[in-house]
């Protein structure tokens, strides 16, 4: 990777974790927005419940958390293109967060190599599926009191968050070890996809 992407890549990835409890907040926004298809009301539900289950224990929370940063993303994405008649007005409310979405993933897509991101943008089916406190994720959609459930657990991981500006001083030197814990990932999904 060319050093002045990388340098951008680092930058953009550094603001983005320390801005992941804030950025959750518009996911949630987005679960419980009535305005907006049932559909992307999943895909909002779906991210949330990603990025707060607990998983990669025993990776350090920066590289864990940089895969969320870019699923958030996508998922914003997606709730932006196919949350119908109610998106623009979601997209109005968050304008100021929301313009930088294209900017963000055009250089995540670069730094990351587009087959990563289109591997994590695929994963929608799989993430839709999941079931967190013993809930599926339309559930969290179509019951106010789960949903309310989910809201809190989202504040709670916001608390819990082990990232900012001071603890990622000086960790987020190279865009190396991201790359190779994403491209793990995806070697593990490629391998439970294998026809039979």
């Amino acid at each position: 990777m060319e050093k002045d992407l990388e340098r951008s890549f680092l930058e953009t990835l550094a603001r983005a974790l320390v801005s992941l409890p804030f950025d959750l907040k518009i996911l949630l926004e987005a679960v419980s927005d009535p305005d907006l298809d049932h559909g992307a009301r999943e895909v909002a539900a779906a991210a949330v419940v990603y990025i707060i289950a607990p998983r990669d224990g025993n990776v350090e929370p920066y590289i864990r958390h940089s895969e969320d940063v870019l699923i958030l993303r996508l998922a914003l994405r997606q709730i932006l293109s196919d949350g119908g008649e109610g998106a623009p007005a979601f997209q109005d409310r968050f304008a100021e967060d929301l313009s930088r979405l294209g900017g963000e993933l055009e250089l995540l897509g670069r730094a990351c190599g587009k087959d990563l991101v289109a591997w994590l943008d695929s994963r929608w089916g799989i993430l839709r599926k999941a079931v967190y406190a013993r809930k599926k994720i339309p559930l969290f959609v179509d019951d106010e009191e789960v949903g309310t459930l989910l809201y809190d657990e989202g504040l709670k991981f916001g608390t819990n968050y082990p990232i900012s500006e001071k603890t990622l001083e000086g960790r987020l030197k190279q865009a190396q070890p991201i790359l190779d814990h994403l491209q793990r990932k995806w070697a593990q999904d490629k391998k439970k996809i294998t026809p039979h």
